[in-house]
């Protein structure tokens, strides 16, 4: 499918204006990926940076810089005609992404578990207490990002830099994905995997929390499957 054939335009953006930012491109990006996470930019819709400007009351520039950013991050693609639009969800890179995130966040639980100490377990439970106040108040995507603040948080005590950026870099697609196709993990289970993790790093019982990371890496990419179009809808 190409960008000329995508079915959705994006008219009135459903954001609100620019007031205070940190800075205003931080602040543009901010706003374009929560609606691009949570699907008010929906899979395929056309961007258009003078559009996008009026809504959010700021000059083309930011939004420009915001929109290159969110291209980087897997959010938005551009096309050599410069034509813009929200990544839609494949599932076949949908399935490479998380089989290549599982083995990132299985090596950071490996090389981060051992450095993990009393401010990166308080941390923990700090984001498992998120998890639990955003399902209490049906939060689905408060709930997904304090998950992989959980998970970051292990992966930072490795120390290795690298291996940080790499599993950073598309935790927003894979939030969209897991907001418009796995609601299902957002739950009361997903609460217990992670405070099964915390308390499994807190034993030394690294095998235990890696086999719990494992499992619930394993129904993601299970969803992916359940999401990919029959041979009948090709």
């Amino acid at each position: 499918m190409t960008l000329t054939d995508a079915r959705l335009v994006m008219d009135d953006l459903p954001c609100r204006p620019i007031t205070s930012p940190p800075t205003l491109r931080q602040a543009v990006v901010a706003q374009l990926r929560d609606a691009i996470v949570a699907g008010e930019l929906s899979p395929g819709t056309l961007l258009r940076e003078t559009a996008l400007a009026k809504s959010l009351g700021v000059s083309a520039t930011p939004v420009r810089e915001a929109v290159g950013e969110l291209a980087s991050e897997g959010l938005v693609e551009i096309q050599a005609h410069r034509l813009k639009r929200v990544t839609l969800i494949e599932p076949k890179a949908m399935r490479d992404l998380l089989r290549v995130q599982t083995e990132l966040w299985r090596l950071g639980y490996i090389w981060g578990a051992p450095h993990l100490g009393g401010p990166e377990l308080a941390a923990l439970r700090d984001t498992v207490g998120r998890y639990r106040d955003a399902l209490d108040r049906d939060r689905p995507l408060d709930a997904i990002r304090a998950s992989h603040d959980f998970h970051t948080i292990v992966i930072t005590a490795s120390g290795n830099v690298e291996l940080l950026r790499s599993t950073l870099d598309r935790r927003s697609v894979i939030a969209r994905f897991i907001l418009l196709h796995g609601r299902s993990t957002v739950s009361a289970s997903g609460l217990r995997n992670h405070e099964g993790i915390l308390q499994a790093l807190k034993r030394g019982q690294q095998s235990d929390a890696l086999a719990r990371l494992e499992r619930m890496a394993e129904r993601l990419i299970a969803l992916v499957a359940e999401h990919s179009p029959s041979d009948e809808d090709r």
